[in-house]
């Protein structure tokens, strides 16, 4: 985060209990600390004064991002955006970009990275993102999640569902009473089926629910999953993993 010089002639005090300006998605502290409360649609910007930018990774604006430190491995765009897209900050001074996970409430903890609020003060509830001051690596809510296409796990399992798999459910299928569907997803391919076989693969299917609060499934359930791997066919898995940061390269430095 670049220096920056605070506001004293704007300052507020009531919402944080602390003397702080805000700037759309900004905070600043008479501290020095500085804090993203916001990354809505209206909040993404660049905001010159820190050298802070509030991006989403669908967003023409977000510059090419990369996996190491010396940008040699760079991150696609596509392993930040299942189910949507990511919000994130990017802080130019120190080169770095990182999700923007909301702040977690009292009571609550997250399996990675720091709960801001309760290490750093009340003052920073709001926070999805900290700078301590100038010169620092921002603080975090925790860690940015990644996902990559699995191509062991395709190049072995894809024949299996594609010539087997689909074609016995689809004549399953065939033999239900029509109804109307109202949910026409696809399937969610499983990781654990890196082994089945595709009659193991079709037990699972008509066996476990894909929503993880169901116990058991009724057949109207079945008769879902059914169309949905006959008429959608399914959602390959990808491989998750999560780093701290991601890095911009010296050329996309302001």
């Amino acid at each position: 985060m670049k220096e920056f010089k605070f506001d004293h002639a704007s300052k507020s005090w009531d919402r944080y209990g602390a003397f702080h300006n805000s700037d759309w998605g900004i905070v600043e502290f008479e501290t020095g600390e500085v804090i993203v409360r916001s990354s809505s649609v209206d909040n993404r910007m660049m905001y010159d004064k820190y050298g802070i930018q509030i991006v989403a990774s669908t967003d023409t604006e977000c510059p090419p991002l990369y996996i190491d430190k010396e940008c040699t491995e760079p991150c696609p765009k596509a392993w930040l955006t299942q189910g949507g897209y990511t919000p994130l900050a990017i802080d130019y001074e120190q080169k770095v970009a990182f999700q923007l996970h909301p702040p977690t409430r009292s009571g609550q903890t997250r399996k990675q990275g720091l709960h801001i609020q309760n290490h750093l003060g009340s003052h920073v509830r709001d926070a999805r993102g900290y700078w301590a001051g100038h010169g620092r690596l921002p603080i975090t809510n925790g860690k940015t999640k990644l996902q990559k296409p699995n191509p062991e796990w395709r190049k072995k399992v894809l024949p299996v569902l594609s010539s087997e798999v689909i074609p016995a459910i689809t004549a399953m299928h065939r033999l239900q009473e029509s109804k109307r569907w109202y949910d026409d997803g696809k399937y969610p391919a499983q990781e654990s089926w890196f082994d089945s076989s595709a009659s193991e693969i079709i037990d699972d299917i008509l066996t476990n629910p894909i929503s993880t609060w169901r116990n058991e499934m009724s057949e109207d359930d079945k008769l879902n999953v059914m169309h949905k791997v006959a008429t959608r066919g399914f959602a390959l898995p990808r491989s998750t993993f999560h780093v701290d940061f991601l890095y911009i390269s010296k050329e996309n430095l302001l």
